[in-house]
């Protein structure tokens, strides 16, 4: 991580010159039942590997209102500039950490009758799912029961937009319309750097990045390979809405500035 920053941060820079009391949500706040809404999830349909993502507008619809024996699965997806509804009802029963779901006579969606089962885990107060994409590959999917507060969660779980950088003296204001862009989507478990950077040779190069992260104490951890644990010296300020990344190179010492959006 810290070569893939130094590289695209110095590039630009020579180019350049979130626990209160929880509304229970009809179940409590480590209780299946309630309405869930979709917040992150680890994927790769495009086929360039499985990174976090941040849900968007459209997305943020998205819920699972579940109940003693059905699970309604309000669903929005985007396609094209267009959010569109496809709503699925199932009727379930939870065992061992997983749903086994049939399509319910009122869905207005799906073959009824088809069935299917899912993997889910509660992380705290989090659900985690564990469905299959096109590839075959895991997606982890994870949501949060609406009226429940999160502010337990580490401050680096979220999503973070770039707004600065400066490698020595140099600083480079992230601006809408140009090349340097940058986003960290980070989960309890993994995170994806998203950082788009111009070239020397006046190309914009876009990477995107996934690792997995521990926090050991008061310091975080890359973790990717267990053999060579890396520290990620985050700073946070500004009641944990401002976030610094600092690490020394040739050319100087190497800081992005990021701010929490959710």
């Amino acid at each position: 991580m810290k070569k893939l920053i130094f590289s695209a941060l110095v590039a630009t820079a020579l180019c350049l010159s979130s626990c209160g009391k929880d509304d229970d949500n009809g179940g409590g706040s480590t209780s299946l039942i309630g309405d869930w809404y979709l917040y992150s999830n680890f994927n790769g349909p495009n086929g360039n590997g499985r990174n976090w993502t941040s849900s968007n507008d459209c997305a943020e619809k998205t819920y699972y209102s579940i109940s003693d024996k059905k699970i309604k699965h309000e669903y929005y997806y985007l396609e094209g500039s267009e959010c569109k509804y496809y709503p699925i009802y199932y009727d379930y029963t939870a065992t061992n950490g997983v749903f086994n779901m049939t399509v319910a006579n009122d869905s207005p969606n799906v073959r009824k009758g088809a069935k299917t089962s899912i993997k889910y885990e509660m992380k705290g107060k989090e659900l985690f799912i564990y469905l299959k994409n096109n590839q075959q590959q895991e997606v982890i999917e994870i949501l949060r029961k609406k009226g429940v507060d999160y502010s337990y969660l580490d401050p680096f779980v979220g999503y973070w937009i770039m707004t600065k950088a400066t490698v020595g003296k140099t600083e480079v204001i992230v601006k809408e319309g140009e090349c340097l862009q940058g986003a960290v989507v980070s989960s309890s478990i993994g995170f994806t750097l998203y950082l788009n950077f111009p070239e020397q040779n006046g190309q914009c190069k876009k990477t995107i990045n996934t690792y997995e992260w521990v926090k050991e104490g008061n310091k975080y951890y890359n973790v990717t390979d267990p053999q060579n644990k890396e520290e990620l010296a985050l700073v946070f300020s500004e009641n944990n809405t401002k976030l610094s990344y600092s690490t020394p190179s040739d050319n100087g010492l190497v800081t992005i500035y990021l701010t929490k959006v959710k």
